[in-house]
């Protein structure tokens, strides 16, 4: 089995800190975001559905980490805040093909919903 490109780009934690956050913030996030939904692809291609939620859920939770540390700069916990649907329609598809499995969106979806009203960065 050949390693793929993403798990050779992909970073387990998301950088918080960066030379101009307003600039960069936004492709930095992005690019997070891609490669750990690239690697779950790539695990959904080799037929390996736990890693594949593995990766979805890390790169989610690491969103809402960073949407609720106050020492994150504001503009990655406001670009974090803005694109977590992306890891959570990803979630979605995932789990709406399982048994059961919408029950766990749901909890995820209700996580999201209230760590991103209590840490809201826009407030």
């Amino acid at each position: 089995m050949l390693t793929p490109l993403a798990l050779i780009n992909f970073k387990p934690h998301l950088n918080a800190h960066c030379t101009r956050p307003h600039l960069d913030a936004p492709q930095q996030v992005a690019e997070f975001i891609r490669t750990g939904c690239e690697l779950a692809k790539w695990y959904e291609r080799q037929s390996c559905t736990l890693l594949q939620e593995l990766y979805l859920r890390r790169v989610f939770f690491e969103l809402l980490n960073h949407i609720a540390d106050p020492l994150v700069h504001t503009c990655i916990r406001q670009q974090c805040l803005e694109q977590i649907y992306k890891p959570l329609l990803a979630l979605k598809r995932y789990y709406k093909a399982r048994r059961k499995g919408l029950n766990k969106f749901y909890l995820l979806e209700r996580e999201a919903r209230i760590i991103s009203h209590e840490f809201n960065p826009y407030s």
